[in-house]
């Protein structure tokens, strides 16, 4: 019997797709193995996203290499093969396969008895492949009491959902996006905004609630973009959600909608968050600077995002909102950086803060951008977003707990 080793350096969307293939190879009555010494098939989802990323997966690579039998074979897919090819082939000779390229595994098989939409369809995967892990690190701080204040967040998240008996349901509902961001190398990964049906999104939902499932995180590239190639909107899919389920006790986390999407849609969205099934809202601002969003091809400003973040905020405070920030973008002035740091200042309250720092990446036009800036530009304009946010979280999270009570 065929043994194989299934594991990922990626985001949660690659966590999943590792996921939906380790499911396939079980049902397809394949041994899994936990230990790649063991296994005769390797599968490796691997992360490019930003330059360490790409140095991480190229890593964790060459020790699998060095860790296999002879006679096994190592697949490598994922982000990386697609974004930059020319770098994983100076280690690597096998398929070039990209996240999307999924029916290679079908053909891997001399014979298969369960497909792989089928998996899909059967919802077979919802806890997450185990993430390859490395000791590097791209934002950190060295504030001693900014990494208590985030423990102690952490920590008291942790314990909420053990009392809250949480347990996270992932769902897909999108892949690709309709942005033009001049620093993003995963268009060219997953392409145009591919909306999945409502009605497969539905059954999925109503199987997690019937498994027990009461948090369920919706995974896109760009949810806010969900539906605009089949006719919906984001607002029509939470409403059927929420309609269709509303005694349940159940919460929803609203990953990754972009600001023009938010600005878009608000009004609509209002009556979602006001059902209080909304637990988490991330939107993405990525600069405090309107000159740096421009060059991004953010379609947004940077005080458009904060109104509709803090309009949230005093009328549903119970959301628990984040964003990502991205510092050294090319040319990024301390000006600019400063108009990022000014916008954790009050009335806006975040919950959580995800940092990048920009990332030259094969055929992105940012990176051809003269001004680069350099990394310990960068490290020290991260660890002070983090060293405020985390002094802002201890500041106003009592206040916010207070407004909850009323």
């Amino acid at each position: 019997m065929l043994t194989v080793y299934v594991s990922t350096n990626g985001c949660v969307e690659g966590q999943l797709s590792s996921t939906y293939v380790e499911q396939f190879f079980r049902k397809n009555k394949l041994a899994v193995t936990r230990d790649p010494e063991q296994a005769d098939l390797l599968v490796f989802y691997a992360c490019g996203l930003t330059e360490q990323k790409e140095k991480d997966s190229l890593s964790i690579i060459i020790r699998l290499q060095e860790r296999m039998k002879p006679t096994a074979r190592l697949v490598v897919w994922g982000c990386l093969p697609r974004i930059n090819p020319k770098s994983l082939r100076t280690i690597y000779d096998g398929p070039i396969l990209g996240p999307t390229d999924t029916s290679f595994f079908e053909k891997i098989l001399e014979k298969t008895t369960v497909s792989l939409d089928s998996v899909l369809e059967a919802r077979a995967a919802n806890m997450l492949i185990a993430t390859e892990t490395s000791e590097s690190n791209e934002c950190y701080c060295t504030d001693k009491l900014a990494n208590a204040i985030i423990f102690a967040k952490q920590l008291m998240g942790r314990l909420r959902a053990r009392a809250d008996k949480a347990t996270n349901f992932f769902i897909r509902v999108a892949t690709g996006c309709t942005g033009r961001c001049t620093y993003c190398s995963e268009r060219c990964v997953f392409g145009r905004i591919q909306s999945r049906p409502i009605e497969k999104i539905m059954s999925e939902f109503k199987w997690g609630l019937q498994q027990g499932y009461n948090r369920f995180s919706l995974i896109a590239t760009d949810l806010g973009a969900y539906g605009k190639d089949i006719g919906l909107t984001l607002p029509d899919l939470l409403a059927k959600m929420i309609k269709t389920n509303y005694k349940k006790n159940y919460k929803l986390i609203l990953n990754q909608v972009e600001p023009s999407y938010l600005k878009e849609m608000f009004y609509d969205l209002e009556e979602i968050l006001a059902s209080g099934k909304v637990e988490a809202l991330n939107c993405p601002v990525q600069s405090g600077s309107d000159r740096i969003l421009e060059l991004m091809g953010r379609p947004y400003t940077a005080d458009e995002w904060k109104e509709y973040m803090v309009r949230i905020n005093r009328k549903f405070p119970n959301i628990q909102l984040s964003t990502h920030f991205m510092v050294g973008f090319p040319t990024e002035t301390d000006d600019d950086f400063r108009a990022t740091l000014k916008l954790l200042d009050y009335p806006l309250f975040l919950y959580n803060i995800y940092l990048f720092k920009f990332s030259k990446r094969p055929g992105v036009y940012a990176s051809r951008i003269p001004g680069q800036i350099p990394e310990e530009t960068k490290e020290s304009r991260c660890r002070k977003l983090l060293q405020k946010h985390a002094r802002k979280y201890a500041l106003n999270a009592p206040i916010m707990y207070v407004r909850r009570l009323f």
